[in-house]
């Protein structure tokens, strides 16, 4: 079971790359914190907590997480919400994803 306050690390099995994200900011687009793709097992900036969609990131702490539940990822290291623009990625030219706001404040979103 996943519960709200868990903390884990996302993994894309296509490619065996994990998201991760540190404290470096795009240089166009959004100019947030970048989020990528990395394959090193053992990186520490790959840990992201789940958190209930509102903006109090503990009032769910210990319930179960359903599937389709609208939810929160928060980077472990900077405290930033993961967050998606219509910004173009520097590198993939997909869409730019990055790591935005602080300690619950940030856009709402669903992750499908």
């Amino acid at each position: 079971l996943v519960t709200c306050g868990s903390v884990i690390k996302l993994q894309n099995t296509d490619y065996g790359v994990r998201l991760h994200s540190h404290d470096v900011s795009y240089g166009s687009g959004s100019k947030q914190q970048s989020v990528t793709g990395i394959r090193d097992i053992t990186d520490g900036g790959s840990y992201w907590q789940i958190n209930n969609e509102d903006k109090n990131e503990y009032s769910c702490r210990g319930e179960v997480v359903k599937c389709g539940q609208v939810i929160r990822l928060t980077h472990s290291a900077s405290g930033k919400n993961l967050h998606s623009h219509h910004f173009q990625s520097p590198l993939s030219r997909n869409y730019e994803v990055s790591a935005f706001g602080h300690h619950g404040v940030g856009d709402e979103g669903e992750l499908e």
